[in-house]
């Protein structure tokens, strides 16, 4: 089949020559190559880093949390067969959550360390099927009981430096408001902590749950709070988390007013729409890439129209027309935004595949590491290929890239016989 003049024309004009042209059309379809490429692994790393964060959240949280407006929730009981009665529903478990001070009791010369971390306190039957916080793979150290001890997160071990059986000092406001009532009432009172063992140690997945929550029984948070048989709330599993929204207005109408449901995505709204601000700023600085990548081909065909001028002037006393020229010069544009974008899709897919071999590669040669694992939690670089951005890196890609071509293919379109020929 034969190719239209204008296409042959333009391929054979990109032929490799040893002229300073083809070097510079060599360097345009390399900039497209690695711009295309660039934003291919940026965006799927930070699409991966978005599932995983999801997925953890998730994990650690319920996907729906039912309060009481202002006070505990003594009748928990009642309210989780009514929230069980919704089919969106998959199980519900009560929860306590609230801060205390807690303080090491070290052997020896160390002085005693202070910190400030949530208690959280779980029904370790129930709460199985709502989290994964009872799961044996988030315990690394010791085993899962919380019957009068503590599971504590990694990084408050680290930071404490606890070990499994070590015993810790927990003053709750329980303890603090009987100490004031006491005051009030001009008895003398002594603040007496609760002693609480590190039955276990906890990977979460996340820095931030590792570093300030920490694991009881419901028995002993209703203990330390006083709360006698009440509860802080439920934590509610649906088979769909992205129901959550719809599912929480059901909630809302089947109990009876004075009730607070939450979603997963309303307590972490902020780290949410960050990550999503993130990924979106970073396309749009990335795609500058593409468009200086896009200033080489209009540098390379502004030096082609300037080579060729005496051919234009040829073309056009044979009757060529200016659309015709300008098609001609348009199609090298075309050629090698083709060529850069096929490329530039291998090689950002190829490093995808390969990208925890060169990040190992990168910190067994140089010692540094791009991405800890101790601050992120991920032992491999998380990514996910989303075919939309795809198509849009190469959809926008592509136009940056014939938009680059279009004054050199205008301005040799517009060319006259009699100039062109003065150039000879």
């Amino acid at each position: 089949m034969k190719l239209p003049f204008e296409l042959a024309l333009a391929l054979r004009y990109l032929r490799p020559k040893r002229t300073f042209v083809s070097v510079i059309t060599l360097i345009s379809i390399i900039g497209v190559t690695l711009g295309v490429a660039v934003l291919i692994v940026v965006m799927s790393v930070m699409t991966g880093f978005g599932e995983q964060l999801r997925e953890r959240l998730l994990n650690f949280n319920a996907h729906i949390k039912v309060a009481v407006n202002g006070k505990p929730m003594a009748d928990y009981r009642r309210v989780r067969d009514t929230v069980l009665l919704n089919e969106a529903v998959a199980a519900a478990a009560p929860f306590i959550i609230g801060p205390v001070l807690v303080e090491t009791q070290p052997d020896g010369e160390e002085s005693p360390q202070v910190f400030t971390p949530w208690v959280r306190g779980v029904n370790p039957v129930l709460e199985e099927s709502v989290s994964s916080l009872t799961s044996t793979n988030s315990i690394i150290d010791g085993v899962f009981d919380v019957d009068g001890g503590f599971v504590v997160g990694l990084q408050m071990r680290t930071m404490l430096n606890l070990h499994v059986g070590d015993f810790l000092a927990v003053h709750s406001a329980r303890s603090f408001h009987e100490f004031r009532a006491a005051q009030e009432d001009g008895r003398e009172a002594v603040l007496l902590p609760d002693d609480y063992e590190v039955r276990g140690v906890m990977d979460a997945g996340l820095y931030e749950y590792n570093e300030k929550f920490v694991l009881t029984s419901l028995q002993d948070a209703q203990e330390l709070f006083g709360l006698g048989d009440a509860v802080h709330g439920l934590g509610v599993k649906l088979h769909d988390p992205t129901r959550a929204g719809s599912v929480r207005q059901q909630l809302l109408d089947a109990l009876s007013p004075g009730y607070v449901v939450t979603t997963w995505e309303d307590e972490n709204t902020q780290i949410l729409e960050a990550l999503k601000v993130e990924r979106n700023v970073m396309f749009f600085l990335l795609f500058f890439v593409m468009i200086v990548a896009a200033f080489g081909i209009t540098s390379s065909q502004i030096t082609f129209v300037v080579q060729r001028t005496p051919e234009i002037g040829t073309l056009k006393a044979l009757g060529a027309t200016g659309g015709q020229i300008m098609q001609v010069f348009f199609a090298q544009s075309f050629v090698v935004a083709v060529l850069g974008l096929t490329l530039g899709f291998g090689l950002g897919l190829l490093a995808l595949e390969y990208r925890n071999e060169f990040l190992l590669l990168l910190r067994d040669m140089t010692g540094l590491e791009i991405f800890p694992a101790s601050i992120y939690g991920w032992q491999e670089l998380p990514s996910k290929i989303v075919p939309g951005d795809l198509i849009r890196i190469a959809a926008g890609s592509l136009f940056i890239c014939l938009l680059a071509g279009v004054i050199p293919a205008w301005n040799a379109g517009r060319l006259k016989p009699v100039e062109a020929f003065r150039h000879e």
